[in-house]
């Protein structure tokens, strides 16, 4: 028999849930230590299955917890809706789902560290042994671990908030101007094409006379003079746009803009209406 000491009765009660899906044998108890209650966890389990559940209250339960504390005590965030939106982004992280953040994520890996910290804990060595002693000695590195994928979370953070600013604000820029075009078709391939109503293409020099950096209110975000500035002049009540990958900045950023005018569509038709305006030619 193995028990584990806990002084937070919540914790003792989440990890007990998660060691019941895996052994035969768990059950918790109260005991005074110096004055102080706390909660035995006993369990027949083996350290394998013990070292299993521990690992999965830790990354799944106690990392929210600890950054919580960090992110309110360490970086003053105190909102709860802040809070929640940093997290999201670190659980991201964490499953390395950040494209552009995987290089630096797999360089900290806070999975192989958990991991690590486990395999040198030998449990067998320690009949009864304290949780809050556990995460006091062996698990510095991934504490500080932690502490790196959250400053990464909250950088990421601020990104996406700035980001939202500069799409309210060109939204709102572009719902006072007029449309000087019904439409344009805009493919987006290995480079991004404007093309008129007639799918003649708009030269670059064009594009550049269209684009006037002034009216656009920005400070913080550049806007290519090629892409998103031609089509914020141009204000076109529809835009056709083509591509092959949906998920691609540029294309989520014209859908944030200029949202119901964007008609999204695959790239092969923008192709099948050419073929079919030359023949009707």
């Amino acid at each position: 028999m193995i028990e584990i000491q806990f002084h937070d009765q919540k914790d003792a009660l989440r990890f007990l849930r998660i060691l019941k899906k895996q052994v035969k044998y768990a059950e918790s108890f109260d005991r005074m230590d110096d004055d102080n209650k706390c909660i035995i966890v006993k369990t027949d389990g083996s350290s394998k299955e013990i070292k299993k559940c521990l690992t999965a209250f830790i990354l799944h339960i106690k990392t929210d917890d600890w950054a919580r504390e960090i992110l309110k005590n360490r970086y003053f965030y105190m909102d709860e809706l802040e809070q929640r939106s940093i997290l999201e982004i670190l659980h991201s992280l964490v499953e390395e789902e950040r494209e552009g953040l995987t290089t630096l994520t797999k360089e900290i890996n806070i999975k192989s560290c958990l991991t690590e910290c486990m395999n040198n804990f030998i449990i067998e060595q320690h009949k009864e042994f304290s949780f809050d002693s556990f995460v006091t000695f062996r698990l510095k590195s991934f504490i500080g671990k932690l502490i790196k994928y959250i400053e990464l979370s909250i950088d990421e953070y601020k990104m996406e908030q700035e980001y939202q600013v500069f799409i309210h604000t060109l939204r709102n820029s572009l719902s006072k101007k007029a449309a000087k075009v019904n439409h344009i078709h805009v493919l987006i391939d290995l480079e991004i094409q404007f093309f008129d109503t007639e799918y003649r293409e708009i030269p670059q020099q064009e594009l550049m006379m269209l684009y006037d950096q002034k009216n656009v209110v920005s400070s913080t975000h550049y806007i290519d003079p090629y892409s998103l500035g031609p089509l914020l002049a141009l204000a076109p009540k529809t835009i056709f746009l083509y591509t092959e990958d949906r998920e691609l900045p540029i294309v989520r950023t014209i859908l944030n803009i200029f949202e119901e005018r964007v008609q999204l569509l695959e790239k092969e038709q923008f192709f099948l209406r050419i073929s079919t305006q030359t023949e009707m030619k």
